[in-house]
């Protein structure tokens, strides 16, 4: 990933991580905050959706001992019912800013956006609640990854379309079908600040996500399986 932006994400910035199911967001989003654990950058990871006993357990396949670090204050899971998004909006997100404190963390991820506008009414009232969420985790210099739902070949990467314009960055996930397979590729659709890698790189999910950068593409997704 750092070869692909020009050495890695900035502090402070807010990615968009966004892919269709089975795609690896989570994977990605925990790899993020477990490698950042250990090297000094605590991490909380928010969820609205899975519970953290869940993701804990998921996590434990690729070797990574998820209680361990939260024993040690590196790394915290936090969820947040859906019902009550409004109340942390509300409450100027003050559950996640007291959990951000206590861990002095640098890393933050948000499982997911799509949970957040969903309880949102109104355009103009989703990109306001998402933007006041993403100034406090910049002025709190956390480098943030918020995940999303979208389709496996979208043309918009949020589910209103209004976030992907808003962050610093956006990573796509691909798990497209090619015959009677699924091949996966990310992409790096924008990261502002750098000459990212525009091409589509494949990867596996093995101990974590693995980027192939130099392997050729498998061709062309719009070409028939």
């Amino acid at each position: 990933m750092d070869e692909m932006i020009e050495g890695g994400f900035k502090q402070s910035n807010t990615i968009l991580v966004t892919g269709g199911c089975g795609s690896g967001k989570t994977t990605l989003a925990m790899q993020f905050l477990y490698s950042g654990a250990l090297t000094g950058e605590p991490g909380v990871y928010v969820t609205f959706e899975e519970e953290p006993d869940q993701i804990r357990e998921n996590m434990m396949r690729y070797g990574w001992d998820i209680s361990k670090l939260e024993a040690e204050k590196k790394l915290k899971i936090m969820r947040i019912e859906p019902q009550d998004i409004m109340h942390i909006i509300k409450q100027e997100y003050g559950g996640i800013v007291d959990a951000i404190n206590d861990l002095k963390a640098k890393r933050v991820v948000i499982d997911s956006l799509t949970s957040i506008e969903t309880m949102i009414e109104g355009e103009f009232e989703k990109r306001q609640g998402v933007l006041k969420l993403i100034r406090f985790l910049q002025k709190s210099k956390c480098t943030t990854l918020m995940i999303a739902e979208s389709e496996q070949d979208p043309t918009k990467y949020s589910r209103h379309g209004i976030m992907e314009f808003v962050v610093d960055g956006v990573i796509v996930l691909y798990n497209i079908r090619r015959g009677k397979s699924r091949i996966r590729a990310l992409e790096i659709l924008k990261m502002r600040g750098t000459n990212q890698m525009t091409n589509l790189v494949p990867y596996v999910i093995d101990k974590g996500i693995i980027l192939q950068p130099r392997q050729m593409i498998f061709g062309d997704f719009s070409q028939p399986g």
